[in-house]
């Protein structure tokens, strides 16, 4: 199995917006990217399905159905995995940088990060204004050199990102309308999101998390419950699991390797973990015998 290849390592079968940004005409130009039929995304996507439909894998364990004239938004470091692709497929993606969507969308990051990673919506609606755009754009950037080319680069790009966030807002689950945290719960339940994301070995107690933010264990499952509705340990458990999957999908280390890699005490222990949280064994996940 090849190891995990970067998704911009081939150049040459993309176009280079700017710094940061790409775009990807046609969906088979991601599998000239990798080698592997399963890919790491270490940048954002954008993927504007323009007619058929494709049936992928977001995450290592979600099956996602994206039907024409539909987006599939793929945040970064997710596995991403078609799985089925009908003959007659026409997609398109836009890549972005962790540091250019930040930039772009300034403040209104908050809400593609809540609906991404806390209410995992990964396909918005774009029928009624992608092909409006896309016009928009080639009216604009195909008259030849503009003095303001940049500007008028970011500015339409500020715009695209926005109609997303504004759909994702359309979207989000009736729990918004009550929802009951302060600032402080938001900016501490971040910080946690943000530590166990960067700890090597994950699959740590909600109390080794919360002497890290200096709170208690308890404060930091009010915080959680508050903020996200799931439990710390649920988000920490999400959070080993995914890498589990990354491993499994996109290297070739042993099992045996991978559990020592986590921080399991055995094989055995990470085997029975594994089984228990995905409903197979590690090997039926790596070799796509699902259950």
């Amino acid at each position: 199995m090849p190891a995990t290849k970067g998704l911009l390592e081939n150049q040459d079968v993309t176009l280079k917006i700017t710094d940061g940004i790409w775009f990807l005409e046609n969906l088979q130009d991601i599998e000239k990217i990798s080698t592997s039929s399963t890919i790491k995304m270490e940048q954002n996507a954008i993927i504007h399905c323009r007619k058929g439909r494709l049936l992928l894998e977001v995450g290592g364990d979600k099956q996602i159905k994206v039907h024409a004239g539909q987006l599939l938004l793929v945040p970064a470091e997710k596995l991403f995995h078609p799985m089925m692709v009908s003959t007659d497929v026409d997609a398109s993606s836009l890549i972005i940088s962790d540091n250019m969507l930040r930039t772009i969308l300034g403040p209104q990051i908050g809400i593609w990060n809540r609906a991404i990673y806390m209410q995992e919506t990964f396909v918005i609606d774009g029928e009624r204004w992608t092909n409006v755009l896309r016009d928009h754009s080639l009216a604009i950037f195909q008259g030849g050199d503009l003095r303001l080319g940049h500007e008028l680069t970011m500015s339409f790009l500020r715009t695209l990102l926005l109609i997303v966030c504004e759909q994702l807002l359309s979207q989000e689950s009736a729990l918004a309308d009550v929802d009951a945290s302060t600032d402080r719960d938001k900016v501490l339940f971040n910080q946690f999101l943000n530590l166990v994301e960067h700890e090597q070995h994950k699959r740590r107690q909600v109390s080794y998390y919360a002497e890290k933010l200096y709170i208690t264990p308890k404060y930091l499952s009010t915080i959680c419950s508050r903020v996200s509705g799931k439990s710390p340990m649920r988000w920490i458990t999400d959070s080993v699991m995914e890498q589990c999957y990354s491993l499994l999908k996109t290297t070739n280390l042993s099992v045996k390797e991978i559990s020592n890699q986590m921080g399991f005490p055995n094989p055995s222990f990470f085997g029975q973990y594994f089984r228990d949280e995905a409903g197979m064994t590690p090997l039926e996940y790596r070799t796509g015998k699902r259950k």
